[in-house]
């Protein structure tokens, strides 16, 4: 049997072809362990007693993920409407105020998701006072090259201001609240008190075996390329003779 240019061309990108697929399907399995890893110590960190924080802020900002219980008077001056959320399809807001501890210092807080009919505008400047005492989760404020500018919205406190804004960027907020500010926010976590607005949403852990399928599909590729193609040699081999 001849081996024609042609032939030895197609082969060896069939051969190329079937191998980029077997790598991407042992990279993908590589990236679910990776995952696996990392999210198996995200869990962990979550099932730690939350760290107590009422008198002043710690010297050392608390770890991304894990737990604290924050307890002090919200700042009734300053609030930040997230616009563009959603709870259960309905439009909304997620809502951002500063708890001030007993130091002066300040942390912000996504509190949770308010309704909304333009998933812009509400009012939590008419939220009675209250203290603060709010278990949640440390994120990390992350800082853009190009942060989009905050929008002042109608308060109707003339000693409360509120922010429509997309994310919550650290130079903005620092900008508007006063006082000295955590560089690290706290997301409240479910369940809320019986009656309390806003909602908190949940904060989920993400499953790796997303990286599982996407391994599965690649080697389904380089399957149905090898077979694929020795099916269609053969089929093509006795019409030659």
């Amino acid at each position: 049997m001849r081996f024609t240019a042609r032939s030895l061309l197609l082969g060896a990108l069939v051969v190329g072809a079937t191998a980029t697929c077997v790598r991407l399907g042992f990279w993908q399995l590589a990236r679910m362990h990776e995952k696996h890893v990392l999210h198996t110590a995200q869990r962990a960190l979550l099932a730690r007693a939350p760290l107590e924080l009422e008198q002043a802020l710690p010297a050392a900002p608390p770890e991304t993920g894990s737990r604290v219980r924050l307890r002090g008077v919200w700042d009734l001056t300053t609030h930040v409407l997230l616009s563009g959320r959603t709870h259960m399809g309905a439009a909304g807001v997620s809502l951002v105020s500063a708890v001030q501890l007993e130091s002066g210092e300040r942390v912000l807080v996504e509190r949770g998701w308010l309704p909304t009919a333009d998933a812009r505008i509400a009012h939590p400047e008419l939220f009675p006072d209250s203290l603060a005492d709010e278990t949640g989760v440390v994120l990390r404020l992350a800082r853009s090259p190009h942060p989009t500018p905050w929008a002042a919205l109608p308060s109707e406190r003339a000693s409360a201001r509120v922010w429509s804004a997309r994310v919550l960027e650290p130079d903005s907020a620092a900008a508007r609240f006063a006082g000295p500010l955590a560089h690290w926010m706290v997301r409240v976590l479910p369940p809320a008190r019986a009656g309390s607005a806003p909602i908190p949403e949940d904060y989920v852990v993400p499953d790796e075996t997303m990286h599982l399928s996407y391994a599965i599909q690649w080697f389904g590729f380089a399957l149905i390329i090898s077979l694929g193609s020795l099916a269609l040699a053969l089929r093509r081999g006795p019409q030659r003779r």
